[in-house]
């Protein structure tokens, strides 16, 4: 199993592709590639046929999978707003390349896990690892998720929306030489494949978790029988005054996954956005469901707390057999977080070494937390690629 990551930054759409390709040769013969996923941005809209062309003859006999987005990322750099694009290209021996695009009138027709089976082109039981990347005009993105969830549980789902675009038809999706303007393409992965999760949500909590004692739709009601807003207020009054005015700025609801731990920590919580507050009821909206008995806890983010969970849930694979990895952020990470550009690669670079990765900024980051899918915000959703038992390592491969 082996990989190749590349970018560029050339505006002329000929150039930034002879530079991928340049780029993948020096480490994969393009002919033993299985798949490629490409991102590129709108700035190369008019060359779009001609480049999806290249890209299929360049990578013979490879699946093809790819989408625009507003800004790129790779192995060590991170492009935002400006033309770029890049690419992962992998050989996978072993593994087993089913492409996919399912549309919204298929999503609404599907019943049973068989009509997944048919659409996807992979059964349960072949334990797929999916990528997947999705237009959000025309796709109930949410209910995709989770109807494929239900039908392949446990089964990882990576991948991001589509972010070149702000109206209806303005992003592109790529398959296998076809360019495609609604729904959702991916590949099911199955076989001789080891595939990591690691989603870091940006967020660390604050105070202490309660349980949802009322609520009703996406409204908090009340915390441990007392007015959520109540709560609240008691966990503003603990926090130092830096801490305050962060919480004030920038506050979150995390939800447990898992409601039968006995103790919470980092990646226990799904993250949502605090919408609004009432404060004659004292009622919180929140960005999500708010099930009566489920555990929740106050969050915060910002630049730091971004960073050391970003490192605190890569740390576990540093040193180990990660051979490639595709990174999955929010256009509202990179600049618009931290004051220099390239702080994910930069770290994965910095614990993982050498790893070829890309990816892009999205408008929403597919990743599992808990075992369960989700569709995320201001998350970094990662897969890493691990060699799997009996494969050599790379420096031994032809």
């Amino acid at each position: 199993m082996r990989f190749a990551s590349a970018i560029s930054a050339n505006s002329d759409g000929n150039v930034a592709l002879s530079n991928l390709f340049t780029a993948v040769d020096r480490r994969i013969t393009r002919g033993m590639v299985d798949l490629v996923v490409f991102f590129c941005t709108p700035h190369f809209e008019e060359e779009m046929d001609n480049l999806v062309t290249a890209l299929h003859d360049g990578f013979s006999g490879a699946i093809v999978l790819g989408c625009t987005g507003e800004g790129t990322l790779a192995t060590e750099r991170e492009v935002e707003r400006r033309p770029s694009m890049s690419l992962l290209a992998a050989c996978l021996p072993g593994v087993r390349i089913q492409p996919f695009h399912v549309r919204q009138p298929q999503l609404d027709a599907v019943q049973t896990h068989h009509d997944w089976e048919r659409l996807v082109g992979a059964a349960p039981e072949s334990r797929p690892v999916f990528i997947t990347l999705a237009d959000p005009f025309r796709l109930n993105i949410l209910g995709f998720v989770e109807q494929i969830s239900q039908a392949y549980p446990q089964r990882p789902l990576f991948g991001g929306v589509a972010s070149a675009g702000s109206a209806p038809g303005e992003n592109r999706l790529i398959l296998d030489g076809e360019i495609l303007r609604d729904g959702a393409v991916g590949v099911a992965l199955t076989g001789n494949l080891d595939a990591i999760a690691v989603v870091s949500q940006g967020c660390r909590p604050i105070g202490k978790p309660f349980v949802i004692t009322k609520g009703e739709h996406n409204i908090v009601q009340a915390l441990g029988g007392l007015p959520a807003l109540t709560r609240l207020q008691s966990v503003l009054t603990q926090l130092s005054p830096e801490e305050e005015k962060l919480a004030r700025q920038s506050l979150f609801l995390g939800r447990a996954i898992d409601e039968y731990r006995s103790e919470f920590g980092r990646g226990d919580f799904l993250i949502h956005s605090i919408l609004g507050a009432d404060k004659e009821t004292g009622a919180l909206a929140i960005a999500g469901p708010a099930r009566v008995g489920t555990t929740v806890q106050f969050h915060v983010r910002d630049a730091k707390s971004a960073d050391e969970d970003l490192r605190t849930v890569l740390a576990p694979y540093a040193g180990s057999d990660v051979r490639g990895g595709l990174l999955f952020g929010c256009n509202g990470r990179g600049t618009r977080m931290w004051p220099r550009p390239g702080h994910d690669v930069g770290v994965l670079r910095e614990l993982l070494g050498d790893v070829p990765v890309a990816g892009f900024f999205c408008a929403g980051e597919f990743g599992p937390v808990g075992g369960r899918n989700f569709v995320h915000g201001f998350t970094a959703s990662i897969a890493l690629f691990r060699a799997p038992e009996g494969d050599p390592p790379e420096e031994d491969e032809a």
